[in-house]
């Protein structure tokens, strides 16, 4: 009779990111938790952030904030391309782990470009970086990273009584030429447009109701920068994104990092 191995990682099949088995982490590739909320890897790349609420239990995976790592390529006419990794796009330089501190992995789109992700968690601070590796047959390929708070009132049903619940979102930003900003998260906005991203932002403070309790500093170090954008020119509290992007030219060694702390 031959003896039973047990592992804590299971290895799918090359080029898709290995999994854990044990629970609350099965089928993730890497996971954390702190007081204040559970983050997790998927072995699609994605990241979800799930804050706890002040009674200690968990968030609905619903309301999950969502980091997406991926390439942009921009085209000869202006346009910006979206390029995802397929399931088989993956590689895991760390192996999976149930106590992710530091984690780095890496993705290839179509037309053979790629990039390195590195994730760090360390004392409720999440950072986020990564750098493009081989820019492939794209036009001009960046590395971005997107951060997306998904509509947190999607149950609350009643006008009435969300108009007086978010009353207070707000979120305060700081751009990148030094420019201090103010948004009421209530109010419909085009939040690409220049009058608000401007040239970029590298510090966001998000206050809202939906967060029960919490707080999101969002903030990015020399390298890099982010833009705000929505859907159709919808108020923020029905979702938004904050776009990382990393500039080689500032940051060849990919150690920029974006960063997001729970208070």
């Amino acid at each position: 009779m031959f003896p039973l191995l047990l592992c804590s990682a299971l290895p799918l099949f090359a080029a898709e990111l290995p999994q854990l088995t044990k629970e609350p982490w099965l089928g993730m590739y890497a996971g954390m938790e702190t007081r204040d909320y559970r983050f997790r890897i998927k072995r699609s790349g994605e990241a979800e952030l799930i804050l706890r609420k002040q009674k200690g239990d968990l968030m609905t995976d619903k309301y999950a904030i969502r980091f997406v790592p991926l390439i942009e390529d921009l085209t000869p006419d202006g346009k910006v391309v979206s390029k995802t990794v397929p399931d088989t796009g993956w590689e895991a330089v760390t192996p999976a782990t149930a106590d992710a501190k530091k984690l780095t992995f890496r993705g290839t789109v179509a037309g053979d470009a790629s990039f390195e992700v590195n994730l760090e968690m360390e004392k409720g601070v999440i950072s986020a970086g990564g750098k493009l590796l081989e820019t492939g047959k794209l036009n001009n390929p960046r590395f971005v990273m997107r951060v997306m708070v998904p509509n947190l009132y999607v149950y609350d049903k009643d006008p009435g009584k969300l108009k007086e619940k978010v009353k207070k979102d707000r979120m305060d930003f700081l751009r990148t030429n030094g420019k201090k900003m103010k948004l009421e998260l209530v109010e419909a906005v085009d939040a690409e447009t220049p009058e608000v991203s401007g040239p970029g932002l590298t510090q966001a403070r998000i206050e809202m109701a939906g967060l029960d309790g919490h707080r999101l500093d969002v903030a990015t170090t020399t390298g890099g920068s982010f833009e705000l954008w929505n859907r159709e020119a919808k108020a923020l509290i029905e979702g938004f994104t904050l776009g990382w992007k990393h500039d080689p030219a500032k940051d060849p060694d990919g150690k920029a990092r974006l960063t997001v702390q729970v208070k």
